[in-house]
Order: C-alpha cells, then structure tokens, then sequence
C-alpha cells in the first residue's frame, strides 16, 4: 500500500490531454472533483493512489486561478443600477407593447398586432383550417367558433414585454395531416414571423388543437 503521506510524483505535462491515469482513473471526473471544492474529499482508492493524488494536486494548482476569479468581487459600472432599473420601469410602463429602444427612438407594437400575426403565421400553415384569434372579423363557421371557444385558452392571446412574447394559439387541422407535425410546424413559422416581422428577440409559442375537420369542414 501506498503512503499517503509521502511525496508525491510529478504529473506529466499531457495530463489535461489524457483520457484516464495509468490507474484507469478518468481525468475529467478528477477536474470535476477539483473544480467542484471536493479535492480534499478523497476516495478509498484516491488515498492509495499516487496517480490521483498527484493529479489532483496538480489540477488543483492549474484550477486555482479559476478559483480566485470567481471569488473576486466585480464592482459594478458607475450608473449600471440605476440605467437598469430605468430600463425596467419603462418596460412596466409599456406593458401591452413591444420595445425596442433605436437611434431614432422608440419602436412600440400593441399586444393585439402580435396576436393578429400570429394567428395569420398560423394560417398559413399546410394542414391549418381555421386559427382564431380575438381580431378575427365575425366570418367564420358558427360551429367551429363554438367548438373552439369551448376550450380553455383557445383565444389567440399574445403576452408581450419588452422584445420578448408569448403567444396561445387555438387551431382547427386537417383530419388527413398529423396533428403533432401540424402544430409543429405552426410553433416554428409563427416564432420565426414574430422574430422576423417584429423584431422580437425571444417567442414562444403554445399550440392548442381544438379541433380536426375533414373536406366539408365539420
């Protein structure tokens, strides 16, 4: 048995480009126990082995820069707080709107136009009969306004703050298309019209399949 109290070898040059130590230790395993704060906290075999201790002692000393960094305190920008909380306030103030902040000025888009491009994204989608929304004019299959209105969150509604949405979406498909790749597809065409048309940062979008209607839309 190895002591454990006695000098340690040196570790080879190549240890972060090796797989495992000549024991069959894994070196990434060791840095994970290193990296963690655990690289006094050693195994059974750890404490036998001069290969583990040697390379946890030298992962220990090519971590402790790592170490230090992140325990150093990062003093924040002169006005960082306040620009910040400035931000967050007229975020608040235009609840219901997009923001976009340009050189120019302000660009504001109401909640109500998102969800109408959503719903029109939605529309265009192969498979998709019917996606309704709260500024859908009164055309539609009485029937299939009442099947889907039936639903919970079946209204197209659109939550928006700052450049980020979510849109609920509520469609009617065709009974010969597969409802799971139909909604689908609806998720990505319609994020990628907010992102693109809008200017939106972030999307998501939630898909409820109200309904499925075959040739005579019943």
């Amino acid at each position: 048995m190895n002591d454990p109290t006695g000098p340690r070898p040196a570790a080879p040059s190549h240890l972060l480009n090796a797989g495992s130590l000549a024991c069959g230790a894994d070196v990434d395993t060791l840095l994970e126990q290193v990296a963690d704060g655990h690289a006094r906290q050693l195994t059974d075999h750890q404490r036998d082995c001069v290969y583990c201790r040697a390379a946890i002692g030298e992962l220990s000393a090519l971590w402790g820069p790592v170490r230090e960094l992140a325990a150093t305190p990062v003093p924040l920008p002169p006005g960082l707080t306040e620009a910040i909380i400035s931000r967050i306030r007229r975020l608040v103030r235009d609840a219901g709107y997009t923001l976009q902040m340009t050189d120019g000025g302000a660009l504001r888009i109401a909640a109500r136009i998102v969800a109408a491009l959503a719903r029109d994204a939605a529309g265009r989608v192969p498979g998709v009969r019917l996606a309704l929304g709260r500024t859908v004019p009164g055309t539609l299959s009485a029937a299939a306004e009442n099947v889907l209105l039936s639903a919970r969150g079946t209204r197209t509604a659109a939550g928006v703050l700052g450049r980020t949405a979510v849109v609920d979406l509520a469609v009617a498909v065709s009974y010969d298309r597969p409802v799971h790749h139909v909604a689908r597809d609806i998720q990505k065409q319609v994020a990628a019209a907010l992102r693109n048309d809008l200017g939106l940062r972030a999307a998501t979008v939630n898909v409820v399949i109200g309904d499925i209607l075959d040739a005579t839309g019943e």
